[in-house]
């Protein structure tokens, strides 16, 4: 009979939380490269083992936290330990805060994902393209010192508060907390352990075992003030700033009528970018604070900024968009770890209207113009029979009605242009009765979910035909659609015109 002692296990790796050790530096631009090739940003698999590259990753994140605490040191940063005088050798929860805490007549709140460690925002630009500063907190400080001010009478910066919705798992061995993610990677008894059981007496710290509890405890050490809270001022105003999963927490703290009187007259804004947050508020005073002095940011095709629905929603675009407050675009950002990254001109822009304002400030009302027509368009290149409109792509018709939405939503109206297999969108954003404009290509859409009239009537503008060139006379394009050629034709109806005569070639074949 065989038996296998414990110590025939293969033993856990271990790596050091050092980037040279690790075999990386920091570039010139603040990016972090492998030695061996600085063309290569972080190698996660290095051994066909997992166990060992997630080992490795535990290391670099650990190295580039360092880093980045570093930094905020060097800034004047302070660390708090919550529970308030929690010795450092018991379970404890950090959060850092600028040196102007106690002075500041704004205070800008920021929580972030759960799933992230203190300060970092997204480990993808950290270890790729973008580097340390704009994958972490440091680019969003650095912003809103140089370019914020706490109100119109006051200009100077507003303070920061750096709370830690993330590492609420406490590692004895390790001395510090740890998210729900890397708890998996701590050294373990062997390479091959199955992993490490939740021991609530040990890995819980007390009044922090939740995201929930960890906001609610944040919110009242800075309502509180003074020595008794983080020395805030008990007149400065909040501006709250949350990301994914933790902003349907703020959410839920905040819909309570108990809770928005003490927080409510104290909050400035709020900004949540990522959230889901599907429920219909139930205190009066918040719902109202949403629809006025809040904004959503959620990942949309649309351009930075660019409204996608009112407090309502709107029905006419894809996704769930009644928030209760207006809804814009994020950019360029693709996952909710990189929102704040994309988002952040934006952001900014608004909280500083906000503060600049005052009480006077409420949301501009939007009205947003989207397709709400969910028909495929129908080409008409294949089998039209010959008379008037050959050749025309008539696509589907806005539906009656479609300006107007259901259940109290924003006007919604269809608008575009397809010219060669190409949606050409138009968005036009109509606030206080001005037009923004903005426009955006995108490759074979069916539909899409903001195509917005400008207002502006293309058919007198003049036409390029297929070489660049206007038609012959100079003037606009004569739009005609009855089969002649006697003007300049679009790339439709040339497609078209090519499409019938190759049908009709091949008609011509098979009677032959």
């Amino acid at each position: 009979m065989f038996r296998r002692r414990w110590s025939g296990l293969p033993a856990d790796p271990i790596f050091q939380p050092n980037f040279k050790e690790l075999g990386y530096f920091i570039n010139e631009i603040d990016e972090i490269r492998l030695i061996e090739n600085p063309d290569y940003y972080f190698k996660y698999f290095i051994s066909k083992n997992e166990r060992w590259n997630e080992r490795q990753r535990f290391a670099f994140n650990r190295a580039t936290s360092k880093e980045i605490h570093a930094r905020l040191d060097a800034r004047g940063f302070t660390t708090t330990r919550l529970p308030l005088n929690t010795p450092l050798s018991d379970p404890h929860v950090p959060i850092r805060t600028s040196p102007n805490l106690a002075t500041a007549t704004r205070v800008v709140l920021l929580f972030g994902e759960s799933c992230q460690p203190l300060g970092i925002l997204a480990q993808r630009v950290i270890g790729g393209k973008g580097g340390i500063a704009r994958g972490s907190v440091l680019n969003f400080i650095t912003a809103l010192h140089d370019q914020q001010q706490c109100s119109a009478t006051d200009p100077t910066s507003p303070a920061v508060v750096l709370t830690n919705t993330g590492e609420l798992w406490w590692w004895p061995e390790g001395g510090r907390g740890l998210t729900h993610v890397e708890r998996h990677f701590i050294p373990m008894s062997s390479a091959v352990s199955l992993g490490r059981f939740h021991n609530a007496k040990a890995n819980e710290i007390p009044g922090h075992r939740s995201v929930a509890e960890h906001l609610r405890a944040v919110f009242d050490l800075v309502l509180a003030g003074g020595a008794e809270g983080l020395g805030v001022k008990k007149e400065a105003k909040l501006d709250i700033i949350a990301l994914g999963d933790t902003a349907d927490e703020v959410q839920t703290y905040l819909d309570d009528d108990e809770v928005w009187k003490k927080v409510g007259g104290r909050l400035s804004s709020l900004s949540m970018l990522g959230s889901f947050y599907d429920r219909e508020a139930k205190s009066d005073g918040f719902k109202k604070f949403l629809e006025e002095r809040a904004r959503a940011y959620i990942i949309h095709h649309m351009p930075l900024g660019v409204p996608v629905a009112g407090p309502n929603g709107n029905p006419g675009t894809t996704g769930f968009t009644k928030y209760g407050c207006p809804v814009f675009s994020a950019g360029a950002a693709q996952h909710v770890e990189t929102m704040l990254i994309e988002a952040l001109p934006s952001v900014l822009k608004f909280i500083q209207e906000v503060a600049m304002e005052g009480e006077s400030f409420k949301n501009p009302v939007f009205e947003i113009f989207g397709d709400q027509n969910d028909a495929e368009p129908q080409s008409s290149w294949w089998g039209t029979p010959d008379g008037d409109g050959e050749g025309e792509d008539k696509g589907p018709k806005p539906a009656a009605g479609a300006g107007e939405s259901e259940g109290g939503g924003d006007a919604v109206e269809a608008s575009g242009d397809r010219v060669d297999g190409t949606v050409k969108e138009k968005t036009a954003v109509r606030v206080d009765k001005e037009v923004v404009e903005t426009s955006e290509e995108a490759s074979q859409l069916g539909g899409t979910d903001a195509q917005l009239d400008t207002g502006v009537d293309h058919s007198k503008e003049p036409v390029q035909d297929e070489d660049g060139l206007l038609p012959a006379d100079g003037g606009p394009d004569t739009g005609r659609h009855d089969g002649k050629t006697d003007g300049p034709l679009s790339n439709t109806d040339q497609n078209a015109q090519e499409m019938k005569d190759l049908v009709g070639e091949i008609k011509a074949l098979r009677t032959d």
